[in-house]
C-alpha cells in the first residue's frame, strides 16, 4: 500500500489526497522560502509490483520564511518526484516551495515552486511571469511591479533554447536578457505568489475549497 501512495504523489499530488476523509487537505500543506542545502537522487525502486514513472529525490532546505502552514525547525527534508529528470527548483539557491505531509513524511507538490530573491528592501520576491502560461495564471490575481534587485536575481537561460524561445519566455518589460541570464526588473512578494497557487493549482488539487475531478 505504501508503494501505491508514492505513485499517487509522483503523478501530481492530487491523487494522494483524493481518497482521504480529511475535508481540508490544506491543513497538511507547508509553503516556505527555502535555501537549498542538498538535492540527492533516491535509490531506484526494486519492488516489481510498483511501476515508478518518475525519478525520486530527497531535498534538504534551510527555512528562511514560512508563508503558509506550520513547521518546527530550521531545516526541512522532503521527497520530490519529477518525470523529466532532476527537479527544476534545484537550479536556484532560494525558492518558494510547497510540500504536504502524508503518512508521516513530507512530499513536494509536484512541479510547484517559484524562484525567489531578495529585493533592495530585503523582502523575498519572485520575478515577473515566465512565459504565457504563468502570465495567464497570475492574471487578475497579482501584477509584477518594478523594483530593485541585486545582481544575483536572474533566471539562467538554457543552451538549447532558441532566441525565439527566450523572447517568448522573458518579456522585455520584466526581464533584460544579457548573455545566458534573464535579469529581474519586476517582482511579486512571496505571499502574493502563494495566493496565485492557492487559487489555481492547489485548488485544482483539492485544497482551499477545490474539488479534484475523477
Amino acid at each position: 500500500m505504501r508503494g501505491w501512495v508514492a505513485v499517487g504523489l509522483m503523478l501530481g499530488g492530487a491523487q494522494a489526497h483524493a481518497g482521504r476523509s480529511n475535508p481540508e487537505p490544506e491543513e497538511n500543506l507547508i509553503a516556505f522560502v527555502g535555501e537549498k542545502l542538498s538535492v540527492e537522487e533516491l535509490p531506484p525502486n526494486t519492488n516489481p509490483n510498483v511501476l515508478i514513472m518518475d525519478s525520486g529525490f530527497k531535498a534538504r532546505y534551510r527555512i528562511k520564511q514560512i508563508v503558509y502552514g506550520h513547521y518546527d525547525g530550521d531545516t526541512i527534508e522532503f521527497e520530490a518526484y519529477d518525470h523529466y529528470g532532476r527537479p527544476p527548483f534545484e537550479a536556484f539557491p532560494h525558492s518558494l516551495l510547497f510540500v504536504s505531509r502524508e503518512n508521516g513524511k513530507l512530499y513536494h507538490q509536484k512541479y510547484q515552486f517559484e524562484p525567489v530573491f531578495r529585493n533592495a528592501a530585503g523582502e523575498w520576491v519572485g520575478c515577473g511571469p515566465v512565459g504565457e502560461r504563468q502570465a495567464q495564471q497570475r492574471k487578475g490575481i497579482v501584477e509584477a511591479k518594478p523594483m530593485a534587485f541585486g545582481p544575483d536575481a536572474y533566471h539562467p537561460i538554457r543552451p538549447r533554447w532558441s532566441a525565439r524561445d527566450v523572447a517568448t519566455l522573458f518579456a522585455r518589460k520584466d526581464f533584460p536578457v544579457e548573455g545566458d541570464k534573464a535579469y529581474c526588473l519586476t517582482g511579486t512578494p512571496v505571499r502574493d505568489l502563494f495566493e496565485v497557487k492557492k487559487r489555481t493549482v492547489l485548488k485544482a488539487r483539492g485544497m482551499f475549497g477545490g474539488k479534484v475531478e475523477d
